[in-house]
């Protein structure tokens, strides 16, 4: 049954709308066909599943696409309705606003840090009554199965799952007489800088970061816990303005006032010019930047650069179906996400869009070794992904937490203010907005 909330909870529990729409670069849609798996099978129902999603145009709007039309075409009897949203930040702010008038979806795309606000509202199914024997739970990378699990509930399925990825622009690392080892780690990048970016090969600056909205908070977290950081602890204790993540805040705050940095609304756009040498961005965003920088250079990838030790989260999206959604379309909405994240289907995504395959027999497939032979950007994503780890509680599960650490790192790189004071404010906004979830988990747990 779905909890009965009022508008002021749905209010409290609502984070500002954080921008950051994934690279766009339309190309044509993608040729391959994304074939149905054999456990679907056609049930002559009729019923229209309404899905709202994230991925509306470019490369990753076209491989959603795909997997709509292939997953109709074996289920005749079943229509999805998509209604595409700008980013995660849309989708499920829609929903909360939707709750409160009886209008949400039957299906959605919930990021990282939204599906949990949802658990909490009691707003979305636990989809261990839908899961049988032909879903093969076990197949699924379960530490991105597992990140969806609470009180012996599964609250969603992973499908575009992502890790932060290092982007640099190779043809400059090139002319500059340069090799990836200046990447190992961050302090070694940032002593490289200069010789980076004076090398010839056009670039304005080695870094390009991103504000709040362009999910600065992500990105970060990784580098926070190469420099032993924390944004907080599993029991929702604020750590980010302890020593060590103060220094990882003072280390790229130095990175952009010393000049070899640059901040940007949205760091993809100065990468694919050719402005900055490299960024963070989503596994997720392969697909796109290939797309967005075409000839103009060759771009490579390599995995997080460690400090005092390696740090990369995890991070995209699941699929998760809404509790008022009808018994029959609950059902119809899980075959679709089974669909969605089978082997067959997770390996063209990935390969597609640059988001990580979701099953081990995909991972495993001699398709997806190949690709990956012919593919190293997209190689380098997955080798990264058993090295990651969930990210910490204040973020993925405090209402608003990404965007106010986001802020924070805002104010430390492009106000330059000195990161304790910043991390100071963020604590003390985590600590006052941490209040209302616990009380949730509380009255819903015990």
């Amino acid at each position: 049954m779905v909890k009965a909330v009022s508008r002021r909870t749905l209010l409290k529990s609502s984070a500002s709308v954080a921008a950051g729409a994934a690279a766009a670069g339309v190309v044509s849609k993608a040729s391959r066909t994304f074939a149905a798996p054999a456990v679907i099978s056609q049930t002559g129902s009729n019923v229209t599943v309404n899905l709202w999603t994230s991925f509306g145009s470019g490369v990753n709007g076209d491989a959603q696409t795909a997997v709509i039309e292939g997953f109709q075409a074996a289920n005749p009897g079943i229509t999805i309705n998509p209604t595409p949203y700008a980013n995660y930040e849309e989708v499920a702010n829609a929903i909360i606003a939707g709750l409160q008038v009886d209008e949400v979806p039957d299906v959605a795309v919930l990021s990282d840090v939204w599906w949990f606000t949802f658990y909490a509202l009691q707003a979305i199914v636990d989809l261990n009554s839908l899961i049988t024997a032909d879903t093969k739970s076990d197949d699924y990378v379960q530490s991105l199965f597992s990140e969806y699990q609470r009180n012996g509930g599964q609250w969603a399925i992973p499908f575009a799952r992502s890790t932060p990825l290092f982007y640099y622009n190779k043809t400059a690392l090139d002319k500059a007489g340069l090799t990836t080892d200046i990447f190992a780690k961050w302090s070694d990048f940032k002593t490289a800088a200069p010789e980076f970016v004076s090398g010839g090969g056009g670039i304005k600056a080695a870094m390009s970061f991103g504000n709040a909205a362009s999910y600065g908070a992500w990105v970060l977290h990784g580098p926070v816990w190469a420099f032993n950081g924390f944004y907080s602890d599993p029991d929702f204790n604020i750590k980010i303005a302890e020593a060590e993540a103060v220094a990882a805040g003072e280390f790229f705050r130095d990175f952009v006032s010393s000049g070899v940095g640059i901040t940007s609304d949205d760091p993809a756009p100065d990468f694919n010019a050719g402005v900055a040498g490299a960024i963070l961005a989503s596994t997720g965003s392969i697909g796109s930047t290939k797309a967005a920088v075409g000839d103009t250079f060759e771009f490579g990838t390599a995995e997080l650069p460690s400090e005092l030790k390696f740090g990369c989260c995890t991070g995209g999206a699941g699929l998760s179906i809404l509790a008022k959604a009808s018994d029959e379309v609950k059902a119809a909405a899980f075959k679709y996400i089974e669909y969605a994240t089978s082997t067959e289907v997770t390996t063209t995504w990935s390969q597609t869009t640059g988001y990580m395959p979701v099953r081990t027999s995909a991972i495993e497939s001699e398709e997806e070794k190949t690709f990956l032979a012919a593919n190293p950007n997209n190689a380098v994503a997955i080798g990264q992904l058993p090295k990651t780890q969930p990210q910490d509680s204040a973020r993925v599960f405090i209402p608003g937490g990404d965007e106010i650490i986001g802020r924070g790192w805002e104010n430390v790189l492009v106000n330059n203010t000195p990161a304790q004071d910043a991390f100071n404010e963020v604590k003390s906004n985590l600590d006052a907005a941490k209040v209302q979830i616990l009380e949730q988990i509380q009255a819903i747990e015990s």
